[in-house]
């Protein structure tokens, strides 16, 4: 293949330049967006305005794919969420780009604004040689167009991979509780998402049902996700994890060595094992279960602080800060409870951390109390 590209003119891939623009090099290519001169005028330019959208595409599909503490089941689920980005973007390589871009591959999308009256109108129109066309419209305040880039993102995302903004909304909705959008993106998604997806969607609908507490309606979508997918080992963990919410923690340790049977190397499962062996007492055998887990997967940083967390509470509180400190860094400083939690051990090796953060809070209070000038 890089034979193959290696031969375009170069005219071919100069064109190929002047008319996509990129979020990055390996990631997703939209066609220009022409804009009316009065946006010309506030500075969105068609580069301007095509690189909003797709800027806006790979926030949302950056979220709703990837997830650094999902080290097995999660990297399965991205990757067979973005199969249909791959084939409608070229998200694996800039040569599939350059290769949607050039009419290589049959989809390329385009769109431009138009006004309507104080409103604007986004249009994308997608197209394929074979057989497929799309067109949307979105319309909008000319006074939030980022917005309105936005929910266009979406609506496209949608169309292509209705599981994935699923995801998406049901990560934005976790903190509220709130899951009324996951709840349409999934009824859509029962719809409109290819069949081998289905199994993806079912034990998001389950996991979604865990944390509005219907445990009974979780296990039954989990248990739907297995007749569609018995190979799929997350819904048999995610029923485990029912279980053990409710206190039925053999039968809960049950699924997880049925998970562990569909896929061995599944630390989550060993994880939640651990867990369940803790809540009956059984603390040094959870060590033993924390061990093999942090063995299997010592990059996965869930279970690398779940290993730590298990030595702060049962075993030597150095190590433990030592295990949670490589936790927080595996995930970039990015999760609070990790990072509360390393504290929260350091200052059970060292007090005399509280009074140098209490001295600092006040010297800084003091410093923004201080008259300016």
């Amino acid at each position: 293949m890089l034979d193959n590209i290696l031969t375009i003119p170069a005219l071919a891939v100069g064109a190929f330049f002047a008319v996509s623009y990129f979020i990055s090099p390996d990631t997703i290519v939209i066609q220009n967006i022409s804009v009316p001169p009065s946006l010309e005028d506030q500075g969105y330019s068609g580069a301007v305005a095509t690189t909003m959208l797709s800027d806006s595409i790979a926030r949302i599909s950056d979220a709703a794919g990837t997830n650094r503490g999902a080290y097995v089941a999660e990297e399965t689920a991205q990757a067979k969420s973005v199969e249909a980005l791959s084939d409608w973007f070229g998200l694996a390589q800039p040569i599939r780009a350059t290769q949607v871009a050039l009419g290589f591959l049959p989809y390329s999308f385009s769109g431009e604004f138009v006004e309507e009256g104080e409103n604007l109108v986004l249009r994308i129109r997608g197209q394929s040689s074979e057989y497929w066309h799309f067109l949307m419209e979105k319309r909008g305040s000319k006074d939030d167009i980022p917005s309105l880039v936005s929910a266009a993102a979406i609506d496209l995302l949608k169309e292509l991979d209705p599981y994935l903004i699923a995801v998406y909304h049901f990560r934005d909705e976790i903190p509220s509780r709130d899951f009324t959008k996951t709840k349409e993106a999934i009824t859509h998604a029962l719809v409109h998402a290819p069949r081998k997806n289905l199994p993806w969607v079912y034990a998001l609908w389950a996991h979604v049902l865990y944390f509005e507490g219907d445990l009974e309606g979780s296990i039954m979508k989990n248990r739907q996700a297995l007749a569609l997918d018995p190979t799929f080992p997350r819904p048999m963990m995610r029923w485990g994890e029912a279980l053990q919410t409710m206190g039925m923690h053999e039968e809960a340790i049950g699924r997880f060595e049925k998970t562990l049977e569909i896929d061995p190397h599944y630390p989550e499962a060993v994880v939640y094992w651990a867990n369940s062996l803790i809540a009956q007492g059984k603390i040094k055998e959870a060590g033993l279960k924390f061990r093999e887990a942090y063995d299997m997967a010592p990059d996965f940083p869930r279970v690398v602080h779940a290993y730590g967390m298990y030595h702060a509470e049962h075993g030597n509180k150095v190590k433990a800060a030592d295990i949670l400190r490589r936790a927080v860094e595996l995930d970039d400083g990015h999760n609070e409870k990790f990072v509360r939690d390393l504290r929260k051990v350091q200052l059970m090796i060292e007090p005399r951390l509280k009074d140098i953060e209490t001295d600092t809070g006040a010297s800084a209070a003091a410093a923004a109390a201080a008259p300016k000038g």
